[in-house]
């Protein structure tokens, strides 16, 4: 059935359209009014400014964010428009089943993609959401909303990564202070080998997740990228990995903020059993808010 058109007459069928009309009338006149005045007054008829973004926005970015206006942003460029069956130059974009999904209205999907830190091997790979997430700052990320992207890393860092005894995989993502791109990714990589010696020395392992925050541990690092050691906090835990954005949110020291962080999960070298390591700039005055020290690239 065809919906009638809204004409003048049918607003002057009784009074009460008549006064409606009558106010939309004098409105649209008020606004022309409006318009000239700024013509006249050189300030133009141009098209109105887009709203401020909200705070929540600022820490996520938008989806209109354009990637070719800052450099910053190649990797969401890399993935807005993709989907499983339009991977672009990904290597794959996966849409788990409703199984996994937090909101199944709104279903999320990932990318996987060659890493740029550790070109033509195979122990660099990112893994990242296709909706507009700018990093570990945002607060979807610690909602209900979102896919656990740390549980689905160390999935596919099983796919891609190659395997070795001696550098087994870590997963992981930096701060804002310290990443190049501002679109989330979590790298899909291999430990070096004297950061692995000494997660494994540790004496009395922290275990439970929430205490994450409560201990620092110095630990050796990729030599060609930091010539002294660092300081991390680190839990030995074993269980299906969590989304650890929502618990090292729920548990931030005073003064910390989640921009600030870094966060990276290695194997342990048991089943089910991962090192997950915390840390940022100022942490024990030696820390990083940059896990590509702790990966064996060029070992």
């Amino acid at each position: 059935m065809s919906t009638p058109r809204l004409t003048t007459e049918r607003f002057l069928m009784d009074d009460t359209r008549s006064h409606r009309f009558t106010r939309l009338l004098s409105t649209m006149a008020v606004t022309a009014s409006i318009v000239a005045s700024t013509a006249l007054s050189g300030g133009g008829v141009a098209a109105a400014a887009p709203p401020t973004p909200g705070p929540t926005q600022q820490k996520c970015g938008q989806s209109t964010d354009d990637p070719n206006k800052d450099v910053r942003l190649y990797l969401w460029g890399k993935v807005r428009d993709t989907n499983p069956g339009q991977i672009g130059d990904n290597l794959d974009v996966v849409q788990p089943g409703p199984k996994y999904q937090p909101n199944p209205k709104h279903p999320k999907s990932y990318a996987i993609r060659n890493g740029g830190d550790h070109k033509g091997h195979d122990d660099d790979f990112l893994l990242l959401p296709t909706n507009r997430i700018k990093g570990i700052e945002c607060p979807y990320l610690y909602g209900k909303s979102e896919l656990n992207l740390w549980s689905t890393a160390w999935l596919q860092a099983g796919k891609y990564v190659a395997k070795n005894p001696t550098k087994p995989i870590a997963i992981g993502v930096n701060s804002a202070e310290r990443r190049g791109q501002d679109q989330l990714h979590i790298h899909l990589a291999q430990v070096h080998p004297d950061t692995l010696a000494d997660l494994k020395a540790i004496t009395n392992p922290q275990t439970h997740l929430g205490s994450w925050t409560k201990n620092d541990v110095v630990l050796r690092v990729n030599p060609l990228k930091s010539a002294v050691p660092r300081h991390f906090r680190v839990v030995k835990y074993t269980g299906g990995l969590p989304n650890l954005f929502r618990v090292l949110n729920g548990q931030l020291p005073a003064g910390e903020t989640m921009e600030q962080q870094s966060i990276a999960v290695v194997d342990a070298g048991q089943p089910n059993t991962y090192f997950v390591l915390n840390s940022n700039p100022k942490l024990g005055g030696a820390g990083t808010g940059l896990m590509d020290i702790i990966y064996g690239w060029g070992a």
